[in-house]
C-alpha cells in the first residue's frame, strides 16, 4: 500500500521553479521555445513540458536537509564513508552492479559531465554517435563543443523503437569518430535497452576503439515490465571504454541541487578527467545539500521510490485510457522508463507550429517532437510526474486542443 502522499498539489508560482514560470512576466527564466504564432493563451497555463517533477521528495531526504541547515554552517565540504557506501550499496542492491568507491567522480549535472567527456577524451572535428530522437541537450553538447554528429536514428516499428545494429556499425567504423552517447533508459521514446542490445552496443564500441559514455539518470524510474540494466554491470571487459552518467535527481526530484555521478572505472581516463576538472576549478569541495540529498535518499528513500512508481502507473494508465477512447487518433508510445511520454499525433496532419499554437491556446504546454531531432516531428513528450488532477486538466485541455 502507497503510504506516500502524491495527489496534494504543491503551487510552485513564485518559486524561481523553471517548469512554472511561464507566462510570469517580471523575474522569470522561461526556457522554452517561442510559438510559431501569437494565438489566444488561456490563463493559468499547465507546463507539461519539463522534466522536473511536482511531487515533493522523499521525507528521508527532507528531514537530512532540515538538519543540515539546523546545523547553520555551509563552507566548504568534502565527502564521507556515508556518501560513497550510499552508493556502492544502491548500484548493488538495485542493478546489481558492483562499483568502486575509487571510481565515483562528483558533478553539478548529468550535461555538464558529458560535455567535459567530450572536451576531454574527444578532439574539434571527431565524430560522435547518437540516436535520435533524442534528449536534445545530448546533440547540442556534439555540435557546441565543435564536434561532428553522426546520426544513428532508431527505428520506429509497431508502437515500439530498436536500434539499427547495421547502420550503428557502420557509423562506428567511419574515420574520426571516438564516442558514442548511449541515452538509457532513452529519453524521450522510453526504452530500456535489454542486456543483448547493451552488450551489442558496448562490443561495437570495443572493436572500434570508441568511449561509450551512457547517461543513466532516469534508470531508477523504470516500470515494472522492464529490466533497467546498467552498462556498468556488463563486466570489466568494458570498463577501459565506458563512462557512466547517473545521479539521483531525476528520481527523487533533485536537479535544484546540481548533483551528479560520473562513474568511470578506468584509472587513466579518470586522471584525464580529473585533470579537466581541476583546470576547471571544479575539484575543490562538494555541493552541501546535494550530496547530502543524495546520500539520504538512497540510503532511506526507497520505499518512498517505490510509491511514487506506482502512483506513475496510475497517471500512465489514465492517460493510456484516455487516448484509447476520447483522443483514438494519438498513438502513446507505451513507456518502459520515464515520467515522460512520447505521444505520436502524425494522424491528425497539423505541422509542429500548428500542434504547438493549438495546444498553447487550450493552455497546455509540451515540447515539440522536432525539438529531439528531425525523427520526432509529429510527436509531442509530455510528463506524469504530477497529481492526477492536474494530470486531468491537461488531458481535457488537450482534448480541446487537438479532439
Amino acid at each position: 500500500m502507497n503510504t506516500f502522499d502524491f495527489d496534494e498539489p504543491r503551487e510552485r508560482r513564485g518559486t524561481r521553479s523553471i517548469k512554472w514560470s511561464l507566462g510570469e512576466e517580471e523575474g522569470a527564466w522561461v526556457d522554452y521555445p517561442p510559438a510559431g504564432g501569437a494565438p489566444p493563451q488561456e490563463a493559468n497555463p499547465l507546463p507539461m513540458w519539463l522534466a522536473d517533477m511536482d511531487f515533493p521528495t522523499a521525507p528521508a531526504v527532507t528531514a537530512a536537509l532540515r538538519e543540515r541547515v539546523e546545523h547553520g554552517v555551509f563552507g566548504y565540504t568534502g565527502l564521507d564513508d556515508a556518501f560513497y557506501d550510499a552508493i556502492i550499496e544502491w548500484a548493488q542492491r538495485r542493478h546489481g552492479w558492483t562499483i568502486d568507491r575509487d571510481w565515483v567522480v562528483t558533478n553539478s549535472g548529468v550535461m555538464p559531465a558529458i560535455n567535459l567527456l567530450i572536451q576531454t577524451f574527444t578532439a574539434p572535428g571527431d565524430g560522435i554517435i547518437v540516436q535520435p530522437p533524442v534528449f536534445h541537450p545530448i546533440s547540442q553538447a556534439v555540435e557546441y563543443n565543435g564536434r561532428r554528429l553522426l546520426n544513428n536514428p532508431l527505428r520506429y516499428e509497431a508502437g515500439r523503437y530498436e536500434m539499427d545494429f547495421g547502420e550503428l556499425e557502420a557509423l562506428a567504423a567511419e574515420p574520426g569518430a571516438r564516442a558514442l552517447i548511449l541515452c538509457s533508459p532513452h529519453n524521450p521514446v522510453g526504452r530500456v535497452w535489454t542486456v543483448e542490445e547493451l552488450r551489442m552496443v558496448a562490443d561495437i564500441c570495443t572493436n572500434n576503439e570508441l568511449l561509450l559514455i551512457s547517461d543513466e539518470i532516469h534508470g531508477d524510474l523504470t516500470y515494472d515490465w522492464a529490466d533497467f540494466v546498467s552498462t556498468g554491470s556488463l563486466g570489466p571487459q568494458y570498463h577501459g571504454r565506458l563512462v557512466v552518467c547517473t545521479g539521483a535527481s531525476k528520481a527523487f526530484n533533485l536537479p535544484g541541487l546540481k548533483t551528479a555521478l560520473t562513474v568511470i572505472p578506468d584509472q587513466g581516463r579518470r586522471d584525464d578527467f580529473h585533470t579537466t576538472l581541476r583546470n576547471q576549478n571544479e575539484m575543490f569541495g562538494a555541493n552541501l545539500f546535494g550530496t547530502t540529498a543524495l546520500t539520504a535518499a538512497y540510503r532511506a528513500g526507497e520505499g518512498w521510490l517505490e510509491g511514487l512508481m506506482g502512483y506513475l502507473s496510475g497517471n500512465l494508465e489514465y492517460v493510456t485510457n484516455y487516448l484509447a477512447t476520447r483522443l483514438p487518433q494519438l498513438e502513446l508510445v507505451r513507456p518502459e522508463a520515464l515520467y515522460l511520454l512520447w505521444i505520436d499525433c502524425r494522424a491528425l496532419g497539423l505541422s509542429g507550429p500548428e500542434l504547438d499554437d493549438r495546444l498553447r491556446a487550450a493552455g497546455v504546454w509540451v515540447e515539440q517532437g522536432a525539438t529531439y531531432g528531425a525523427e520526432g516531428e509529429g510527436f509531442i513528450r509530455m510528463t506524469i510526474a504530477c497529481p492526477r488532477v492536474v494530470l486531468e486538466e491537461a488531458m481535457d485541455r488537450i482534448e480541446r486542443a487537438l479532439g
